[in-house]
């Protein structure tokens, strides 16, 4: 088992970041959804397509790690809405694959989830002393660091 400096296992260190990830998302996200309103699947597909031009659904499905019957429903979920948050097409180059872009409506989809949590999160930080919201800011930018670093192994 693997020690840090102040005596804690790794383990128990990412069972507690695991914990309080898991509690942050569930007091960001409290309250009835509407009609319409994304599901978290829904919003992951969009974000894995932000800034993308398009994707084929086989690599997103990969990336979200579902089976194809869950992708098949949240693509007919997004795209199947009075304003379309994505649109598909046949592949030009392998008619076997689609290809998934996301419409405007899909951009101001991502907003609109992502406002209203952020700001719950931001106001339970902002009980926290600066000198902690910052310490929190350096070690939240060096988790990022080490995601972006081995996402690209």
């Amino acid at each position: 088992m693997s020690m840090i400096g102040t005596g804690i296992r790794i383990e128990e260190l990412a069972q507690s970041v695991f914990e309080v990830l898991t509690h942050l998302n569930l007091a960001a996200g409290r309250g009835r959804r509407r009609n319409g309103d994304l599901k978290e699947t829904e919003f992951l597909t969009l974000i894995i397509l932000h800034g993308q031009e398009s994707m084929i659904v086989g690599d997103i499905q990969r990336l979200l790690g579902v089976l194809p019957a869950q992708m098949s429903r949240v693509i007919r979920s997004l795209e199947d809405r009075e304003r379309p948050l994505i649109s598909c097409r046949i592949n030009p180059r392998d008619k076997r694959k689609i290809d998934v872009s996301m419409t405007p409506h899909g951009e101001r989809a991502i907003l609109d989830y992502e406002g209203p949590r952020i700001q719950e999160l931001a106001d339970l930080l902002a009980k926290m002393a600066e000198e902690d919201q910052e310490d929190l800011g350096r070690l939240f930018e060096k988790v990022r660091s080490l995601i972006d670093t081995d996402s690209i192994r």
